[in-house]
């Protein structure tokens, strides 16, 4: 399948993505912001990627100071864009990480700004220290150990979603929509481990 990948314009597109998907024989193509608006009918899937975060108007809230971060505006206007053309469609949408939050705050939900101020957890190491790990619980009793690169969650989720896995601190990790293809997990699958056939399988 070919897969329409969103990129920011803060920084390239990490290459695991490509990679990722190549293993399980699908190809891809990715879209920044300042690049040409995609036909979305030529793409059999949408997947939004990990990055900074989303400006918190979107989801009707103030910056907080120790909130929202690596604002990437006309990457938000873009992926919106990109979610609402496929959404429509029914074309299958997959999330990682920031693109888990654009489905859930596209939909109308809303988001925690940080975690560690709002919620007293942390999800993600210092700079330069060693990724985070930790357990995800999925909502038929599976358990499987992820990265954890995040500062921002899930808090309310949007119309027609469901949270299907939670962290053992109650942060949702991983959402799907309720009667169509859309997917999403809060780590990072590309960067390996478990988590690329979970999103992979709504194709």
């Amino acid at each position: 399948m070919n897969i329409l990948l969103s990129g920011g314009t803060l920084n390239p597109l990490a290459g695991t993505y490509e990679a990722a998907l190549a293993e399980y024989g699908h190809a891809c193509e990715i879209n920044y912001p300042n690049d040409p608006y995609p036909d979305s009918k030529v793409y059999d899937a949408l997947l939004l990627t990990g990055g900074g975060d989303i400006h918190p108007v979107r989801f009707g809230c103030e910056l907080l100071e120790n909130g929202s971060e690596m604002l990437d505006i006309l990457r938000d206007d873009r992926e919106f864009a990109l979610f609402a053309d496929f959404f429509a469609a029914g074309r299958p949408v997959m999330g990682i990480c920031r693109g888990m939050q654009v489905i859930n705050v596209a939909l109308g939900g809303t988001l925690w700004q940080d975690l560690p101020s709002q919620r007293g957890v942390t999800h993600s190491a210092p700079e330069g220290a060693p990724p985070m790990f930790h357990e995800v619980a999925f909502s038929g009793g599976r358990r499987e150990t992820v990265n954890s690169y995040h500062h921002q969650a899930v808090r309310k989720p949007g119309r027609g979603l469901r949270i299907t896995a939670h962290s053992r601190d109650g942060a949702a990790e991983a959402l799907e929509h309720e009667t169509l293809p859309v997917r999403a997990v809060q780590w990072h699958p590309e960067k390996g481990g478990y988590g690329m056939e979970y999103l992979l399988a709504i194709l």
